[in-house]
């Protein structure tokens, strides 16, 4: 079940299954993200964290395809900081990122391979499609 955190981004609040069976946590961000505030971006994030840490999901997936926001310089530093912990906490096996075509840096499907992103226990991937990340997810 998927419930509207902020006119920026929708959580399953539930994990849902993938054509496999898996269990999976997965926002997904809206074309309003490009209005949002860096707190209304950053609460959306720890939310999903939070939801993380307490459904221990075996796998996340982010659906970024429509996420326009632009991030503040420290983002990284304090998604390393504040949000890796909680996602390390839920004990996830793989984390897939699902950018749609024409992103600016390299994806699994250009010959990308998944690894720790910062202080991250588990491997995150970068996909132009959704059923590459779901292939991977699988493997």
């Amino acid at each position: 079940m998927a419930e509207l955190l902020n006119p920026a981004a929708v959580v399953s609040r539930e994990p849902t299954r993938s054509a496999k069976g898996t269990a999976t946590c997965q926002p997904k961000w809206l074309p309003a993200s490009k209005d949002a505030t860096e707190a209304e971006a950053r609460d959306t994030m720890a939310l999903f964290a939070a939801e993380t840490e307490k459904r221990k999901p075996q796998f996340l997936i982010v659906d970024t395809t429509e996420f326009v926001h632009r991030w503040a310089d420290d983002m990284m530093a304090w998604r390393d900081k504040e949000i890796i912990p909680h996602y390390n906490a839920g004990g996830p096996a793989k984390f897939a990122f699902i950018t749609g075509e024409g992103v600016p840096f390299p994806t699994v499907e250009s010959g990308a391979k998944p690894a720790p992103d910062g202080p991250a226990t588990f491997p995150t991937g970068w996909f132009a499609t959704r059923d590459r990340a779901y292939q991977w997810l699988a493997e």
